[in-house]
């Protein structure tokens, strides 16, 4: 797993939204947080990311320290 980039090295959501590359889960995703509370929805968004890594760790067999 890599470290996430910051937030000055990540692309306008613009950019990300006519990306054609870019999921269509992301995309959906991103519209559907756009259109709510920003700090709920980056809450909410910071809890998913978490479950998620630590989801994907179990299954790779990853350790807590990232390894």
């Amino acid at each position: 797993m890599t470290e996430l980039p910051s937030a000055s090295e990540l692309p306008e959501i613009e950019s990300v939204l006519d990306d054609p590359a870019v999921s269509l889960w992301l995309k959906a995703a991103l519209r559907s947080a756009l259109s709510r509370d920003p700090v709920d929805a980056t809450n909410d968004s910071d809890v998913l990311a978490r479950l998620l890594d630590r989801r994907c760790r179990a299954i790779l067999g990853c350790d807590e320290a990232g390894t």
